[in-house]
């Protein structure tokens, strides 16, 4: 089974073992909150699960998959709709600096890199940034689930005509 030229099973593998070192990932890095070890955990058994169910092609496997990862593409809208605005409001704020030096204070910087209009510039790239980064990875979750279903609908097919039922001639 195909999209285009791409073979669907090692395309989800690859998408899956990218989401296994993305949530490694997150998972070294966050390791400060709750929450930054909460989620990338999760995340990390989800995609785990999904190469599972790939490899064994059955088809139970396959519909909680395919539901997992519904699931996942729209919890995937909460940091599509917080962490832009969240990111562009703390680097316009000058919050930034407080936090990049750790030390809870204003830096005296020189010219225009403190200038109200710069950091609003900043703030705005970042944001945008941060919304284009988010709408990729609901994209990837919401291609993930459209394979899936592919796969599922091929096994469930393959599974109606395998059936004692159906005799060919």
């Amino acid at each position: 089974m195909k999209i285009g030229c791409i073979p669907v099973k090692p395309l989800l593998y690859t998408l899956a073992a990218l989401g296994v070192l993305r949530s490694g990932a997150q998972f070294y890095v966050g390791r400060e909150s709750l929450i930054g070890t909460i989620v990338p955990f999760f995340y990390l058994l989800f995609n785990g699960f999904l190469i599972v169910a790939v490899a064994r092609r059955d088809i139970h496997f396959l519909k909680w998959a395919q539901r997992f990862t519904l699931a996942a593409a729209i919890l995937s809208v909460i940091p599509f709709l917080i962490f832009p605005v969240l990111f562009a409001s703390f680097i316009a704020s000058g919050e930034w600096e407080k936090w990049d030096n750790k030390t809870h204070f204003h830096p005296d910087k020189v010219g225009n890199m403190t200038s109200p209009d710069f950091r609003f510039f900043i703030g705005t790239i970042a944001g945008l940034t941060i919304e284009a980064g988010a709408a990729f990875l609901i994209a990837v979750e919401l291609f993930k689930y459209f394979l899936i279903t592919r796969i599922w609908r091929s096994e469930v097919t393959l599974h109606v005509l395998s059936d004692d039922n159906f005799h060919t001639p």
